[in-house]
């Protein structure tokens, strides 16, 4: 992290803990009425909030007052991969205590999972899936994009598990785009696979989880949902090449 962007974040923690409502001291801030507000502010944050902060404030272009800290509660994860499992990401089946951590930003509640010094942390609002597979070329592709603007991608045939931020793979045009589909989309479903039984068939799947209303959807809505994921996947795969 650059110095410029280290400062913002700072700036950012110390306006957001200094905004928010009084909580129950804990050991950590247990003599926090005796210090300045500054040192209270700094000492708010437990490391695992303040990875959760960091990735939504580099994640989103979004002012201070529109993140929140919502909630944080400890949890024991199934596995080294805190329970966010993705096709192409292997992951260990050991217990891995640490936090379940949720922001608002923007008016939209996102979920951070992280260890327990925050030094390991995966977001877990699925915005929405793509999966790929099968045809002449043998394709197998996945892909995830979440909420909380991060998109990654595998494909079997080399084995590569990428992760991206959505500000750096789409254009500030294509993320307001997919905003006022988040806004105004629901729960939809795509499948656009071959018939069963077709020689080399092809299975392509893709579920949106939007915040809006909208559950049923025009054609050409799916196929334009279908184009824009499938290109995304095409640019994440190529930008680390």
């Amino acid at each position: 992290m650059n110095e410029k962007l280290f400062f913002l974040v700072t700036l950012l923690i110390l306006i957001i803990t200094a905004c928010a409502p009084a909580s129950a001291p804990t050991e950590e801030s247990s003599n926090m009425d005796e210090q300045p507000a500054a040192t209270q502010s700094s000492i708010a944050l437990t490391s695992a909030q303040r990875a959760a902060i960091t990735a939504i404030f580099g994640n989103l272009d979004l002012p201070a007052d529109k993140i929140t800290l919502v909630s944080t509660e400890a949890v024991d994860w199934p596995d080294n991969c805190l329970g966010v499992r993705e096709e192409g990401l292997d992951c260990a089946q050991a217990t891995t205590p640490g936090f379940r951590i949720t922001l608002q930003a923007n008016g939209r509640e996102v979920e951070y999972r992280t260890n327990e010094d925050g030094t390991y942390i995966r977001p877990a609002t699925v915005l929405l899936t793509w999966k790929r597979e099968g045809g002449i070329a043998g394709f197998c592709d996945f892909m995830t994009i979440y909420l909380s603007g991060e998109v990654h991608g595998s494909s079997c045939k080399d084995s590569q598990y990428i992760e991206q931020r959505l500000v750096d793979v789409l254009s500030k045009e294509e993320i307001a785009n997919l905003d006022e589909w988040i806004q105004s989309y629901g729960s939809v479903s795509i499948d656009a696979s071959d018939p069963k039984g077709v020689s080399d068939r092809m299975v392509v799947t893709l579920t949106f989880t939007g915040l809006g209303s909208q559950n049923t959807v025009s054609s050409s809505f799916q196929q334009e949902l279908r184009n824009f994921a499938q290109d995304l996947y095409q640019r994440l795969y190529f930008s680390l090449k």
